[in-house]
């Protein structure tokens, strides 16, 4: 490894006696640093409190020609003879040799030696690559390392993958710690692959699963798809914006749950613990947070396990006022539920796409007829996972444990927070039509008249109050949903906030999307009147004015009613004829008229309110058997109502179905399917990514959608 700095005050920069670079204090943010040198009178002015706050403990020497009192969070005083300058360097050296975490480290060692291999894979470090003049390039443009890192399991010195041992196992122990689980097991291949394992090492054919309509497809593929169990639905709420909300607060009432039983499964509504696994959505792709000591306390006694499907989340825990939302910070008992909490660390902690992780918190629990061993949990991963892993994948997920450990993860996220109430504020003050998803007025005094300190540390600043016309979601109790403040969510026109009505003119928020992307800011997601921009420690100020700066710029250009051609170049000139002489406005407007026609807001609530649920006739395990064996036929969405998807159906983003298979098409499902439809003849270059269904193109050039459906 190369060797790390030494960061010292400027004065003393040319009077430090080390082979190793000096930097100043002022020129460092401490990550490339194995040591720092100050003077007293920077001992005095606050260098010692930031040092503590970064949170990597770094060894500190306060230099001094005279005796002085040592300061706290110092480790030593030194004076510039030679025995000194050899304890610093020893210091440096301890601390490089503690600050990467176990997998980590032993893959950096590893590849430094340089070994020969004649195993897989066969790019053997990236020789192969390079003699072809793409393969030099492709080499060239990823680095050495990532080739030199991709390595076969065939040398056992990084320990196993599969089966958890060495330095692999001593990641993942690792990540337990700093999570606060009883074991984690880490996941390549995203939280679809990790979802899955617990769902089928949980699940079977019969078992009732209490199941958040809200779940993400791969709940549904391995609770109900590959296991076969029989989902109790729980209905959850959208609002006119187009937000993904959380379950209604009725549906948390055991009575209420008693009786969903007896309509599926009458011969178990009367057991004492009827649902094998209840799979929860902990935060909304939309940040909807929920409360986990609430969902336990509340259904816990009903579940032998809860899944909680963190991955639009997963940081809670570091952030203090979203504490309580974190399973994993529960103190359970015996009588609780066993709880998994699956994590996408890709998403917004710190990982290569595809990371995820696994985390396993049932200890409480052990000796059970319920408890899920560690074996039967490892089967059902191996089920999952490859033999060939990409060891900087898991090396990824190491080192996210190791930024979130002690007070550098809280640092990174409190950072992360106070950035985006910053920028909140910032687009309240610039912005007329794009308004945050926040409450305007807290206790009578607007949101952004408060300090920011004071907004980032109390929850009531980003709650779902019940009833609240800011939000327009229904069902919601008293302190059981709250704003995720890790998500920059905005509103745009065309919804009355007060009514949850259309207004005369809107502005569907996926040509505000495409604008952005025309000018290199990308959203993580839009849908009606709503967009989303996830926030990360990544973030910093500069990143957030610029977003803020091209708010206000589209906003001008809505103003103007620019040309359609200088706002939308790239869609204008895949579609010239289409959109010739058109402006921003009347854009905005005919896209806004389709959804009022439709009245797609309502629609899209529709689909996961009980009362519109597709009938459910078949399970779906068993519908899906049918489409492996052909026993299907691909008609229109037009025609499709009564007959039995074989295909789940969704819009993705957000990954959520619309249609089960084995339920029955029609109603809200099939109205909104068909809105699409409408929608991408109507205004192409505004099509939306549909899995399940299948556009076509008709005799007459329109796209029409079709479906599977049992013969």
């Amino acid at each position: 490894m190369k060797s790390m700095n030494i960061a010292a005050s400027s004065e003393l920069v040319s009077r430090l006696s080390t082979h190793r670079r000096v930097v100043a204090l002022g020129d460092t943010d401490f990550t490339d640093v194995a040591a720092v040198v100050i003077t007293a009178a920077d001992s005095r002015s606050g260098i010692l409190a930031l040092l503590k706050r970064t949170g990597f403990h770094l060894p500190v020497f306060l230099y001094s020609e005279h005796a002085v009192e040592l300061p706290a969070g110092v480790t030593a005083v030194i004076n510039g003879n030679e025995q000194q300058w050899l304890e610093l360097e020893s210091a440096a050296c301890q601390y490089e040799e503690n600050l990467l975490p176990p997998f980590y480290d032993t893959l950096t060692q590893y590849v430094e030696m340089g070994n020969s291999t004649f195993a897989c894979p066969g790019h053997q470090h990236g020789a192969f690559f390079k003699k072809h003049p793409a393969g030099r390039h492709f080499y060239d443009f990823f680095g050495e390392n990532v080739f030199r890192a991709d390595m076969c399991n065939a040398d056992v010195k990084l320990g196993d993958l599969l089966i958890h041992e060495g330095s692999a196992k001593d990641a993942q122990k690792f990540a337990a710690k700093v999570f606060h689980a009883d074991k984690t097991y880490f996941v390549l291949n995203g939280t679809s692959a990790a979802n899955k394992v617990v769902t089928n090492a949980l699940l079977t054919r019969g078992d009732l699963v209490l199941f958040d309509r809200n779940n993400h497809k791969s709940n549904h593929h391995g609770a109900l798809i590959q296991a076969g169990a029989t989902p109790v639905y729980l209905e959850a709420s959208r609002n006119p914006f187009g937000f993904i909300g959380g379950i209604d607060a009725h549906c948390f009432n055991e009575e209420y749950l008693r009786q969903q039983i007896r309509d599926v499964a009458p011969e178990k509504a009367d057991l004492p613990r009827p649902f094998r696994l209840a799979i929860i959505q902990l935060g909304t792709y939309d940040g909807t947070v929920y409360n986990a000591r609430q969902v336990i306390d509340t259904v816990g006694h009903l579940c032998d396990y809860i899944l909680f499907d963190s991955a639009w989340v997963g940081y809670e825990q570091f952030i203090p006022m979203m504490a309580d939302s974190s399973p994993l910070l529960l103190e359970l008992n015996e009588n609780d539920p066993g709880i998994f909490v699956t994590q996408s660390v890709h998403k917004q902690q710190a990982g290569f796409s595809q990371t995820s992780q696994i985390h396993k918190k049932d200890n409480h629990i052990r000796g059970q007829a319920r408890f899920c061993p560690h074996k039967r949990l490892n089967n059902a991963f191996m089920l999952h996972a490859s033999t060939s892993p990409f060891y900087p994948l898991f090396a990824a997920l190491d080192v996210n444990a190791k930024i979130h450990e002690g007070e550098s993860g809280r640092r990174l996220w409190a950072e992360c927070v106070a950035l985006g109430i910053e920028a909140r504020k910032a687009i309240l003050a610039r912005c007329k039509l794009f308004r945050p998803f926040i409450p305007p007025v807290v206790d009578g005094k607007l949101w952004q008249d408060y300090p920011t300190s004071v907004l980032a540390s109390d929850r009531r600043f980003f709650s779902f109050e019940p009833g609240a016309k800011w939000h327009g979601f229904e069902g919601y109790a008293a302190d059981q949903y709250f704003v995720d403040p890790c998500k920059l969510l905005l509103t745009t026109p065309g919804i009355d906030a007060e009514t949850g009505e259309y207004s005369d003119f809107g502005v569907p928020a996926t040509i505000l999307a495409h604008y952005l992307r025309e000018n290199g800011i990308v959203p993580e997601k839009c849908d009606l009147n709503s967009i989303l921009f996830l926030l990360t420690p990544a973030e910093s100020h500069e990143k957030l004015a610029q977003l803020v700066a091209m708010l206000a710029q589209f906003e001008q250009h809505i103003e103007d009613d620019s040309p359609l051609v200088e706002v939308l170049p790239s869609v204008y000139n895949k579609y010239p004829v289409r959109y010739r002489d058109y402006t921003l406005r009347q854009l905005c407007q005919e896209m806004h008229d389709l959804y009022v026609s439709f009245d797609v807001k309502d629609l899209q609530k529709a689909m996961f309110r009980q009362q519109s649920f597709p009938s459910v006739v078949m399970n779906p395990q068993d519908a899906h058997s049918a489409y492996i064996r052909g026993e299907v036929e691909l008609v229109r969405i037009r025609d499709a109502e009564g007959r039995i998807a074989a295909e789940g159906a969704l819009p993705y983003p957000p990954g959520v179905l619309c249609v089960v298979p084995g339920e029955v098409w029609g109603g809200a499902v099939q109205r909104y399917f068909l809105a699409l439809e409408e929608g991408v003849n109507l205004l192409p270059g505004f099509s939306p990514e549909l899995q399940g269904v299948y556009s076509e193109t008709d005799a007459d050039g329109m796209k029409r959608l079709y479906g599977y459906v049992l013969k």
